[in-house]
């Protein structure tokens, strides 16, 4: 996944400090490899010089606060909603899409998931190819299949909003050692 559509999908609830992201960015897709802290914040950085976020601020403690942009939000709610999908993204990548956007906005979700299915493929494997094009080939429409069921199986009652940012504050610092 890219960490910076899904930190431009979480900052459509608000502005967070960078820490705080990194939580809820793990807690709306658990699927995935916890991600490093500090490519958080370069992400952020990133989308900061690119317009899409700005400094709002800081926290009690002094801790900066991030905040989408106009052209920010835009970017957000077509990555939510899947308007900006023009094929079949890899697995990891659909399962963050379909995450991140039903934990925000079901409404976005609910379009994602229509969107997604309008790029499955029902192929026919060719004959006469070499077999490794057609191992490709059988694993492309195995890919869809897995694609499709998965999608099958996310119901309404499964898109859960978490319209707000987890209460509490992220632990800094290493985790300690057992």
């Amino acid at each position: 996944m890219a960490v910076r559509e899904a930190l431009l999908g979480i900052l459509t609830l608000g502005p967070a400090y960078g820490l705080q992201l990194h939580a809820e960015l793990g807690a709306r897709a658990p699927h995935r490899a916890k991600t490093n802290v500090g490519q958080v914040y370069g992400t952020l950085d990133r989308l900061t010089t690119a317009g899409l976020v700005t400094h709002q601020g800081l926290t009690e403690d002094g801790l900066p606060l991030y905040a989408l942009t106009d052209s920010g939000r835009d970017e957000a709610n077509n990555w939510l909603c899947g308007s900006t999908v023009t094929s079949l993204p890899e697995w990891v990548d659909v399962q963050d899409m379909v995450l991140i956007s039903s934990s925000v906005n079901k409404i976005h979700a609910t379009a994602l998931i229509h969107s997604l299915k309008s790029h499955l493929r029902n192929d026919v494997v060719e004959t006469g190819i070499t077999p490794a094009r057609r191992l490709h080939a059988q694993a492309t429409v195995r890919y869809h299949e897995a694609v499709s069921n998965w999608l099958g199986d996310v119901g309404v009652s499964d898109l859960q909003e978490q319209p707000h940012y987890s209460p509490g504050r992220p632990k800094r610092g290493r985790p300690a050692k057992s």
